[in-house]
């Protein structure tokens, strides 16, 4: 029977395979200044906003290497595994890759340069996190003005972002040196995109990473030059007191290079843009960095990037007078604005599960969000009569929370001890995921984040349980909310309140046991975090299956009859799909092309019926869950249609790289 579940979505694949859209990993990534924050250090963030992506994390060890050692560059990759090898840990290794749908071989190198004699611990997602020096790395692909391919692939470059990324958490102690490591590397050997073939190729050319230390916060940018052999590449230094972030945009403009401090970039910055007559000096205009070498987006699509970072400014200052409808560059946005009082990283998580609440763009309000405030806008690819076309004329708004995220995290520093280093992290999308916290100087990171793949459900992996929370949490979304964050709270909370403790008996272990004593504590103490939020989810999960299946709303569970209430759906939703129209209106299936009015919906109603937080973890104890194992089979098969797309690429019709002008 588990051979033909999972045959069918083969064949729905191969039907399906023309309409097939190119997974995006297009993220958000939020950077704040030391003095802005209440830590007394930088943070940084990223949501790993990727449907296809390898969701696991893992500790690669610090490693020695012998004079004239090279080290090997691999091709870019995403799906899982995203690497199979001894150099990265031991999550890579073939015997613990799961083999039963694949069996995976060594990643080959497509190059290499050579090696240092000594490289930091540090830890990887998709991309490089965070070292064991507090070296903390997020990150956001933009759409540039170049492109280029990968050597092996017909091409001449050497480095993505993400192999980048993990060269400078090897080898830097700082911000600033992390950040013109990764520029010279590019330079000299050639950068690519993230795409390299089909219709996105600019659209993913270029990137952007948030780099910061105990100090200092950077905003990098990097994309191909024109001749597709080097790179072109600037970073802007955040105020310490400012707030900044990245939506798949760049946002660094005027470059004053006279002050090293504060601004870094690549020799050609100016020469490239002067040679494809992007940019004439001679005509007074000062040189814009994003002006020259962003790629516009279209027309109907110009506030994909632009309106998270409107949101981002306006959640950080709520005073801050700005338009949410800038031109499609954010021409007149600022680099970075001042929060109206420093931000803890519990504010930074909740930017991260934003829907646009409470503004004209509120995504669980409206036809769009369905009679229950559904936030959810599935990615946009061709079926039926749709077209491509008819696509490019549409438009969702695009909030910093996203249900296709891998994961997502907030880094957390210590200037005075690297040892008390941390990530807020979670997987899967930041609405329905439960940060915890992972230390940096962990032997491994915990077991429920370094497991499971998305070829298979896996009830220990922290990416699936959320997946579940998720996917049945939106079905009756403005019902269901308010218990999930209710447990995010309750997990998020005790967490907070016991870190001080774990960092203080941390020091006492370094001190009676060394190092040694200090990780192996720091390993448990993560997994006991991460254990701990695993659970609560996954009662979570059983809990809104019992308590919300069927249009209904079930409670009262100790009592000797329970109280089953019908969620209706809504009036203002009943008037958009014409129930009141009676027996001679129109059946369920006629006008569905149909364009709905634009109606804005009230606020949904929230139920009478309410849940003491006890019940939620009590009520799946005691025997109340008998739905658990169809409930499963029916959420997979929801999420079959998510996960379906392995990276398609359609075809190019000039697949020669090079510049294409700004319309």
């Amino acid at each position: 029977m588990l051979g033909v579940l999972r045959a069918a979505p083969t064949l729905l694949a191969l039907a399906a395979l023309a309409s097939v859209a190119q997974a995006k990993d297009r993220c958000t990534a939020i950077i704040v200044g030391a003095k802005a924050s209440t830590t007394g250090t930088p943070m940084t963030t990223h949501t790993n906003d990727c449907s296809s992506c390898d969701f696991r994390i893992a500790k690669v060890p610090a490693q020695t290497h012998e004079d004239g050692a090279q080290h090997d560059v691999v091709l870019a990759a995403f799906d899982y595994p995203r690497y199979v090898g001894g150099a990265r840990g031991k999550e890579y290794l073939p015997e613990n890759l799961d083999t039963r749908f694949y069996n995976w071989t060594a990643t080959p190198a497509i190059g290499s340069i050579p090696e240092v004699a000594q490289t930091f611990a540090y830890i990887e997602g998709a991309y490089g996190i965070i070292n064991e020096h507090q070296v903390a790395i997020g990150e956001s692909t933009c759409p540039a003005r170049f492109w280029s391919k990968p050597l092996t692939q017909g091409g001449d470059a050497l480095f993505d972002v993400g192999e980048l990324s993990r060269i400078a958490l090897q080898r830097a102690t700082t911000a600033r040196e992390a950040v013109q490591l990764m520029g010279d590397l590019a330079v000299q050997y050639g950068y690519y995109g993230a795409v390299w073939e089909g219709r996105d190729v600019y659209d993913e050319a270029g990137e952007a990473l948030t780099v910061t230390d105990t100090k200092e916060a950077w905003i990098f940018h990097i994309l191909p030059d024109d001749t597709g052999k080097s790179a072109v590449w600037a970073a802007q230094r955040v105020p310490d007191d400012q707030i900044s972030g990245v939506a798949n945009q760049f946002v660094i403009r005027e470059l004053d290079l006279s002050r090293p401090s504060e601004f870094l970039a690549s020799p050609n910055v100016h020469d490239v843009a002067i040679r494809n007559n992007i940019w004439k000096p001679d005509q007074g205009t000062p040189f814009d960095f994003t002006r020259a070498y962003a790629q516009p987006r279209k027309e109907t699509h110009q506030f994909y990037s632009t309106r998270r970072i409107w949101r981002l400014f306006t959640l950080a200052n709520p005073a801050l007078v700005l338009s949410p409808d800038t031109d499609v560059l954010a021409s007149d946005y600022p680099f970075s604005v001042k929060p109206a009082s420093p931000l803890s990283p519990r504010d930074i998580m909740r930017f991260q599960r934003d829907h646009y609440e409470g503004t004209p763009y509120d995504m669980t309000k409206g036809p769009k969000s369905g009679p229950y405030g559904d936030p959810d806008r599935y990615d946009a690819a061709p079926n039926g009569d749709l077209t491509q076309a008819d696509i490019d004329r549409g438009h969702f708004e695009r909030a910093i929370s996203i249900f296709r995220a891998s994961y997502s995290f907030v880094s957390i520093l210590d200037r005075y001890n690297p040892d008390n280093a941390f990530l807020w992290f979670g997987q899967y999308a930041p609405h329905a995921t439960t940060y915890t916290p992972v230390f940096v100087q962990v032997s491994d990171v915990p077991k429920q984040l370094s497991r499971g793949s998305l070829y298979a459900f896996d009830r220990e992996s922290s990416f699936w349980i959320h997946a579940l929370v998720g996917n049945w949490a939106a079905r009756f979304y403005s019902y269901t909310i308010s218990f999930v964050k209710r447990v995010q709270d309750e997990v998020e909370s005790h967490a907070d309140g016991t870190l001080n403790s774990v960092i203080v008996e941390a020091a006492q272990r370094k001190r009676n046991g060394g190092v040694p004593a200090l990780v192996d504590f720091l390993t448990k103490e993560s997994e006991k975090y991460a254990q701990r939020a695993h659970n609560a989810s996954a009662d979570l999960f059983d809990y809104l299956v019992t308590a919300f299946h069927d249009g209904y709303q079930v409670s009262n569970f100790y009592a000797n009859m329970l109280t089953v209430q019908s969620i209706f759906y809504p009036k203002w939703w009943l008037q958009e799909v014409g129930f009141f129209d009676g027996a001679d209106g129109s059946g369920d299936a006629a006008d569905s092309a149909s364009t709905a009015s634009e109606t804005t919906a009230p606020a949904p109603p929230t139920s009478e019926v309410t849940t003491p937080k006890a019940e939620i973890v009590e009520v799946v104890h005691k025997g109340s869950v008998s739905y658990f194992t169809t409930t499963v089979l029916v959420i997979l098969s929801g999420l079959a249609g998510l996960f379906l797309g392995r990276k398609f690429h359609g075809p190019l019709n000039n697949k020669n790289q090079g510049y294409r002008p700004l319309q």
